[in-house]
Protein backbone atom coordinates (compact mmCIF):
# COMPACT_ATOMS: atom_id res chain seq x y z
CA UNK A 1 0.00 0.00 0.00
CA UNK A 2 1.26 3.52 -0.97
CA UNK A 3 0.61 6.59 0.44
CA UNK A 4 0.50 9.96 -0.64
CA UNK A 5 1.45 12.79 0.38
CA UNK A 6 -0.18 16.44 -1.00
CA UNK A 7 0.89 19.58 0.98
CA UNK A 8 -0.76 22.67 -0.35
CA UNK A 9 0.65 26.23 0.61
CA UNK A 10 -1.63 28.94 1.03
CA UNK A 11 0.37 31.90 -0.60
CA UNK A 12 -2.81 34.00 -1.27
CA UNK A 13 -1.84 36.57 1.12
CA UNK A 14 1.60 37.53 0.07
CA UNK A 15 0.62 37.29 -3.08
CA UNK A 16 -2.14 39.78 -2.97
CA UNK A 17 0.00 42.22 -1.08
CA UNK A 18 2.15 41.72 -3.76
CA UNK A 19 -0.36 42.89 -6.22
CA UNK A 20 -1.82 45.55 -4.29
CA UNK A 21 1.92 46.84 -4.05
CA UNK A 22 2.65 46.50 -7.49
CA UNK A 23 -0.11 48.30 -8.99
CA UNK A 24 -0.19 50.80 -6.63
CA UNK A 25 3.47 51.51 -7.57
CA UNK A 26 2.85 51.47 -11.43
CA UNK A 27 0.13 53.42 -10.96
CA UNK A 28 2.39 56.13 -9.78
CA UNK A 29 4.88 55.74 -12.45
CA UNK A 30 2.07 56.36 -14.83
CA UNK A 31 1.09 59.35 -13.32
CA UNK A 32 4.38 60.43 -13.08
CA UNK A 33 4.98 59.73 -17.08
CA UNK A 34 1.96 61.32 -18.25
CA UNK A 35 2.96 64.51 -16.33
CA UNK A 36 6.64 64.14 -17.54
CA UNK A 37 4.64 64.32 -21.07
CA UNK A 38 2.10 67.02 -20.70
CA UNK A 39 4.91 69.16 -19.20
CA UNK A 40 7.07 68.21 -22.60
CA UNK A 41 4.44 68.81 -24.63
CA UNK A 42 2.60 72.01 -22.98
CA UNK A 43 3.06 75.28 -25.01
CA UNK A 44 6.13 77.44 -22.83
CA UNK A 45 6.13 80.66 -22.69
CA UNK A 46 7.19 81.92 -18.66
CA UNK A 47 7.00 77.99 -17.82
CA UNK A 48 4.13 78.64 -15.63
CA UNK A 49 1.80 76.41 -17.68
CA UNK A 50 4.41 74.01 -17.30
CA UNK A 51 4.88 74.31 -13.60
CA UNK A 52 1.10 74.02 -13.34
CA UNK A 53 0.42 70.82 -14.46
CA UNK A 54 0.69 68.13 -11.08
CA UNK A 55 -0.11 64.62 -10.58
CA UNK A 56 -2.08 63.10 -7.27
CA UNK A 57 -2.14 59.60 -6.87
CA UNK A 58 -5.34 57.69 -4.80
CA UNK A 59 -5.05 54.26 -3.22
CA UNK A 60 -8.39 53.46 -1.46
CA UNK A 61 -10.70 51.14 -0.77
CA UNK A 62 -8.67 49.19 -3.81
CA UNK A 63 -9.52 51.26 -6.26
CA UNK A 64 -6.05 52.92 -7.60
CA UNK A 65 -6.81 56.57 -9.64
CA UNK A 66 -4.08 58.84 -11.05
CA UNK A 67 -5.24 62.88 -11.73
CA UNK A 68 -3.26 64.91 -13.82
CA UNK A 69 -4.21 68.52 -13.44
CA UNK A 70 -2.86 71.95 -14.34
CA UNK A 71 -4.33 75.39 -12.88
CA UNK A 72 -2.83 78.85 -14.44
CA UNK A 73 -4.38 82.07 -15.03
CA UNK A 74 -3.24 84.42 -17.38
CA UNK A 75 -1.42 87.05 -15.07
CA UNK A 76 -2.66 89.75 -17.55
CA UNK A 77 -6.14 88.61 -18.04
CA UNK A 78 -6.86 86.93 -15.04
CA UNK A 79 -8.63 84.26 -17.46
CA UNK A 80 -8.34 80.62 -17.58
CA UNK A 81 -4.85 79.96 -19.14
CA UNK A 82 -5.27 76.33 -19.32
CA UNK A 83 -8.29 76.37 -21.11
CA UNK A 84 -6.86 78.73 -23.58
CA UNK A 85 -3.72 76.88 -24.45
CA UNK A 86 -5.12 73.22 -24.04
CA UNK A 87 -8.05 73.97 -26.18
CA UNK A 88 -7.45 77.15 -28.00
CA UNK A 89 -6.31 77.48 -31.76
CA UNK A 90 -2.91 79.88 -31.41
CA UNK A 91 0.96 80.24 -32.62
CA UNK A 92 3.29 78.33 -31.01
CA UNK A 93 6.27 81.04 -29.52
CA UNK A 94 9.88 80.39 -30.62
CA UNK A 95 10.11 78.62 -27.12
CA UNK A 96 7.59 76.14 -27.39
CA UNK A 97 8.89 75.24 -31.31
CA UNK A 98 12.50 74.87 -29.44
CA UNK A 99 10.54 71.90 -27.53
CA UNK A 100 9.64 69.62 -30.43
CA UNK A 101 7.79 67.21 -28.94
CA UNK A 102 7.33 64.81 -25.59
CA UNK A 103 8.38 61.03 -25.49
CA UNK A 104 6.59 58.65 -22.90
CA UNK A 105 9.96 56.28 -21.37
CA UNK A 106 6.64 53.92 -20.18
CA UNK A 107 4.09 54.26 -23.25
CA UNK A 108 6.08 54.58 -26.54
CA UNK A 109 4.07 57.89 -27.85
CA UNK A 110 5.38 61.03 -28.49
CA UNK A 111 3.10 63.99 -28.41
CA UNK A 112 3.53 67.16 -30.52
CA UNK A 113 3.86 70.75 -28.28
CA UNK A 114 0.69 72.79 -28.56
CA UNK A 115 -2.92 72.52 -27.95
CA UNK A 116 -4.42 69.47 -26.28
CA UNK A 117 -1.63 68.55 -24.76
CA UNK A 118 -3.29 67.09 -21.59
CA UNK A 119 -5.83 65.02 -22.91
CA UNK A 120 -4.00 63.95 -25.92
CA UNK A 121 -1.11 62.61 -24.05
CA UNK A 122 -3.85 60.59 -22.18
CA UNK A 123 -5.26 59.20 -25.89
CA UNK A 124 -2.03 58.66 -26.67
CA UNK A 125 -0.77 56.81 -23.64
CA UNK A 126 -3.52 54.19 -23.19
CA UNK A 127 -2.50 51.20 -25.12
CA UNK A 128 1.55 51.35 -24.00
CA UNK A 129 0.25 52.20 -20.57
CA UNK A 130 -2.32 48.98 -20.15
CA UNK A 131 1.11 46.81 -21.84
CA UNK A 132 3.35 48.41 -18.87
CA UNK A 133 0.70 47.50 -16.35
CA UNK A 134 -0.24 43.90 -17.49
CA UNK A 135 4.03 43.49 -17.44
CA UNK A 136 4.00 44.70 -14.35
CA UNK A 137 1.30 42.13 -13.05
CA UNK A 138 3.01 39.25 -14.80
CA UNK A 139 6.33 39.55 -12.85
CA UNK A 140 4.47 39.19 -9.96
CA UNK A 141 2.66 36.24 -11.44
CA UNK A 142 6.13 34.56 -12.09
CA UNK A 143 7.09 35.29 -8.69
CA UNK A 144 4.27 33.34 -7.08
CA UNK A 145 4.30 30.87 -9.98
CA UNK A 146 5.12 27.16 -9.11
Amino acid sequence: MANVHVTVVDNSEAYLTALRTEIANAADDLGNDLQAVARGAAPEKTGNLVKSITVKSSKSAGAYQVDLESTAIDPDTGNDYVDRMHNGSYHLGAKSRAKGSASSRIGNFRKRVGPNYLQGSGELAKVGYQSYMEKQISAVNERFAE
